[in-house]
């Protein structure tokens, strides 16, 4: 049996888990703490931010150990990360702890269960079927969304927080451990197999458990003009995405639309991303990952249009819809796309040194559409240079030229 799919089905999980509990359900971990260390909420986002720069300047080594070591090894140990910080977030007495956990603890989970490992192993597994695995394994992340926060939300009424958070620490590390030793085998040549299940080619040498390909030194990957233009491409493109989902809830509130029907706006978005990711991944197939990628774009910018051009909560919907299909194609994209420029020996490394190199789009888009809004009362400036961004996004990407797959391994 092909144990490909053994190890796509396990990146579900790990994104479902790691994207559930930190990201989407972030403000249902946090919130309590407002009340029981009565600090502001200013307070509590700084949590949010060290988790994210950390995750960030950590990437390039985790890359580059991704590359040297076992993917199942630093797998295991974000999972064992990731029950730890919620065990220690029951057991905490001031507000510094639960900067300190989120800092250190969870953004290690955050990274070693997320996208950077998911990815790897997708690429390392699938060739031909590259995108619809990426797309696949990303659709994890959709799945914590919809379902984690509603069942973080239970134990916290239930249980307390101190013991609803033990519980689900205990939680994670029983999903989570026995399936990563289990079902992570780091490469197809591993066990004797070819990517896709593919049987072993005639040219093909044989197949030897632990042979690696050749990598190139992260130097050279870093230098290249290439990983700059993706860089710019995805970085723009997840900038404005990110600015608009930060943004969406507040600015159809100040349309007048209650915060109830305002919220449900978060769960269309997230909805169709899971069509979006599945989509996206078979479009880098069938016509390349950069031509998907305009589409991307080009649904972003509908988004953005939409809500320039309408006020009401029908005009909402319809570019919460287009915006989580665009929003789906990201994660299966950006995979795709660094996997066939840097080949999947390099895809670790290259993928690691990405993520620090997109901070400035990343960590200041949401910001600076505050900012604006602030200044002038409105987002349309806001949405405008969103419009701006995307459109530089897709003149880099008509410069990027159409990588070559790389061969079976």
């Amino acid at each position: 049996m092909f144990q490909g799919w053994r190890v796509l089905g396990l990146t579900l999980l790990t994104q479902t888990l790691q994207a559930g509990l930190l990201v989407y359900g972030f403000g249902v971990v946090i919130l309590p703490f407002a009340t029981e260390f009565a600090v502001p909420r200013q307070t509590l986002m700084f949590a949010s931010t060290l988790m994210a720069l950390a995750t960030n300047l950590l990437s390039p080594t985790i890359g580059s150990l991704i590359e040297r070591g076992s993917i199942r090894r630093l797998m295991l140990i974000g999972a064992i990360m990731l029950a730890l910080g919620f065990v220690l977030l029951s057991q905490v007495r001031a507000i510094w702890h639960v900067l300190v956990i989120f800092a250190l603890v969870l953004s290690l989970a955050n990274l070693l269960l997320g996208q950077l490992t998911s990815a790897t192993l997708m690429a390392r597994w699938f060739t031909r079927m590259r995108g619809r695995a990426m797309g696949f394994s990303a659709v994890g992340t959709s799945i914590g969304g919809l379902v984690m926060p509603p069942i973080l939300a239970a134990l916290i009424a239930q249980f307390g927080w101190r013991t609803g958070f033990l519980i689900a620490g205990i939680g994670a590390a029983v999903l989570l451990i026995a399936p990563i030793l289990w079902l992570v085998v780091d490469r197809p040549s591993d066990v004797h197999q070819f990517a896709d299940g593919a049987p072993q080619p005639a040219h093909a040498p044989v197949a030897v458990a632990g042979q690696t390909p050749a990598a190139a030194p992260i130097r050279d990957i870093v230098l290249s003009p290439r990983f700059w233009q993706i860089t710019a491409v995805i970085g723009l493109t997840v900038g404005t995405y990110l600015a608009l989902l930060a943004n969406l809830v507040p600015h159809a509130t100040d349309l007048g639309i209650p915060a109830p029907r305002a919220a449900f706006l978060m769960s269309v978005t997230a909805l169709c991303a899971i069509p979006g990711k599945l989509a996206f991944g078979v479009l880098a197939d069938r016509i390349g990952s950069r031509t998907a990628f305009w589409i991307v774009i080009a649904l972003t910018a509908a988004s953005l249009a939409v809500l320039l051009a309408g006020e009401t909560f029908a005009g909402l919907v319809a570019a919460c819809v287009l915006l989580g299909l665009a929003g789906g194609g990201l994660l299966p994209l950006w995979g795709v796309i660094v996997a066939q420029a840097f080949g999947q020996a390099n895809f670790g490394r290259a993928a690691g040194a990405m993520n620090p190199a997109m901070m400035p789009f990343t960590l200041l888009a949401a910001p600076f559409a505050g900012r604006m809004y602030d200044r002038t009362g409105s987002y349309e400036i806001a949405f405008g240079a969103g419009l701006v961004a995307l459109a530089l996004a897709a003149l880099l990407n008509a410069r990027l030229r159409p990588a070559q797959r790389d061969a079976l391994a």
